[in-house]
């Protein structure tokens, strides 16, 4: 995907994401929330997380994740949402549909420990060589 932003040492011109999708009679915003915090703290390594409300034309309500890791600051991974019904009830979906998009790129910048997200695109074939795959 495109988006025009300024690069810097966490945002670049394109991003990459993960996508999620979970269907289940009993799902609320509750879930929601602890699914993204696992991304962010078991998968980036993050210390904190934090939700913001935001808007997005195919959930309601709507969320955006932040997280904190020492040495990185604040970053955002991306948003989320609970499906509005005129989303899913053309499928025959009458159930809570959770969903959500994270940029990868971010994740992968601070399980990682890279401090600019350029980086992993990096044409330095020595650098790119030491990089291990956990």
């Amino acid at each position: 995907m495109y988006r025009p932003e300024i690069t810097d040492r966490t945002h670049l011109s394109e991003f990459n994401q993960v996508e999620g999708i979970i269907i289940d009679e009993k799902l609320t915003l509750r879930d929601l929330l602890g699914v993204l915090g696992k991304f962010a703290i078991e998968i980036a390594g993050a210390e904190k997380v934090r939700f913001k409300p935001d808007y997005f034309p195919f959930t309601e309500p709507s969320v955006e994740l932040s997280a904190y890791k020492t040495g990185y600051g604040w970053i955002e991974f991306g948003g989320s949402g609970i499906f509005r019904p005129e989303v899913t009830q053309p499928l025959g979906v009458k159930v809570p549909v959770i969903a959500w998009g994270l940029g990868v790129d971010r994740l992968f910048m601070m399980h990682s420990g890279i401090s600019d997200i350029r980086q992993i695109f990096s044409q330095d074939l020595e650098w790119l060589r030491k990089q291990q795959v956990n």
